[in-house]
């Protein structure tokens, strides 16, 4: 199959015509139905049934898609790559941040970062630690801020700054809990509120369990730290986040203690490997290390 063949292809099961199809890619229906019959012709088989006004994948179109997929997936990311190498340096900061740190760090940061850098055009996009890192590989964005370390072929990191993983509970009537700190232990063993474990945060978490031999309880799993702490603080029990989100949103109606033993969390910045960083991301990873204490 030609890539032609395959885009063809990929429009007709995402659309279910081929009038959809030609839509999708911006070309005529004859081109496409055209396009579907050399490919089917090529390969020897059928790759669609017609039913009414729609075009069903047969057993053969079913089992080529995911592999489709994957191809068009791998061909965003090289269009991406190719967008952003001649959008030219210096015309804007693409940020890309854990949503979290969005919440204050950020716009902390870039209060400092404006006073060097005037109006200079800003994009910023949050995604969690891991989708950062794969597009900050597909140099999507000029800094990306995340959580722990990635360790990614396509990247080069550094420390912004060392916050620690705290448990926030809602603060109850009756006798406030004065406690400085907590024992891992302790809110391991009722039910609480975690980062999953697919966030680096959360995988962390869950190797601190393992090592303590002990299987939490069945609590609540959210994917962002702020979430996590909004939880807290509408009861739905404690919740173990960063100390940056905790430090930055937490209000009265919240207690906030440290764990024992201590959990380091890592903030780090990533920039393409071997690409020359502009001075407009070294100004704004000192603003952001500035504000969260990584003097």
């Amino acid at each position: 199959m030609r890539l032609k063949h395959i885009e063809v292809f990929n429009a007709i099961m995402v659309g279910g015509s081929a009038s959809a199809a030609a839509r999708l890619l911006h070309v005529t229906q004859p081109a496409v139905t055209q396009a579907l019959q050399h490919a089917e012709l090529q390969l020897g088989y059928a790759l669609f049934t017609r039913q009414k006004n729609r075009l069903v994948p047969t057993r053969e179109g079913q089992a080529l898609y995911p592999e489709v997929q994957q191809l068009m997936s791998q061909l965003e990311g090289v269009r991406r790559i190719a967008a952003a190498l001649g959008s030219g340096e210096g015309s804007r900061l693409r940020i890309l941040i854990v949503p979290s740190l969005a919440v204050k760090a950020l716009p902390d940061a870039l209060r400092i970062f404006r006073r060097r850098h005037g109006e200079m055009p800003i994009a910023i996009r949050t995604l969690h630690s891991n989708e950062i890192a794969r597009a900050m590989a597909l140099q999507e964005g000029d800094v990306g801020i995340v959580y722990g370390k990635p360790h990614h072929p396509a990247l080069h990191d550094e420390l912004v700054a060392t916050g620690r993983l705290v448990c926030v509970s809602r603060q109850v009537s009756g006798p406030a809990d004065r406690r400085k700190t907590i024992a891992l232990q302790e809110v391991l063993r009722a039910p609480f509120i975690r980062i999953d474990e697919r966030d680096p945060l959360g995988a962390v978490l869950a190797d601190q369990w393992a090592r303590l031999g002990i299987a939490p309880r069945a609590g609540m799993t959210v994917q962002t730290h702020h979430i996590a702490m909004v939880m807290a603080q509408q009861g739905f029990g404690p919740a173990i986040i960063d100390s940056f989100t905790a430090d930055a949103d937490a209000g009265e109606e919240l207690v906030v203690h440290s764990l024992v033993p201590e959990v380091p969390v890592e903030v780090r910045a990533l920039q393409p490997s071997g690409v020359r960083s502009p001075k407009a991301v070294a100004d704004f990873i000192a603003a952001l290390r500035q504000v969260t204490g990584g003097h």
